[in-house]
């Protein structure tokens, strides 16, 4: 029988990662009475980073920054990944293109 215990097989899995800009909630008519160039003001302050989750769950946050003509996120903030509870400096620099 194989060793179970060898997960490095999981790495190579895609996964969709999910930018959250923000939530509003709307009813059907006011989604219905919606037209081109029309606003919906989102729920997160301006200032605040954005939630980046994978399978439905924040694991970090970031800030949208432009790669060339592209939107990317900067990660400011890594959620649960160091053992002491505290993301390094170091962790904290990548950019991930969206």
């Amino acid at each position: 029988m194989s060793d179970t215990s060898d997960v490095t097989f999981l790495h190579e899995i895609p996964v969709d990662l999910v930018v959250e800009l923000g939530r509003a909630r709307v009813t059907i008519r006011e989604l219905a009475q919606l037209g081109k160039d029309e606003v919906i003001e989102l729920d997160r302050p301006a200032d605040r980073p954005l939630d980046v989750m994978v399978g439905g769950r924040v694991f970090a946050r970031g800030e949208v920054v432009m790669v060339g003509e592209r939107l990317a996120l900067r990660i400011t903030e890594l959620l649960g990944k160091a053992e002491d509870g505290e993301s390094s400096d170091e962790e904290n620099d990548g950019e991930v293109t969206v």
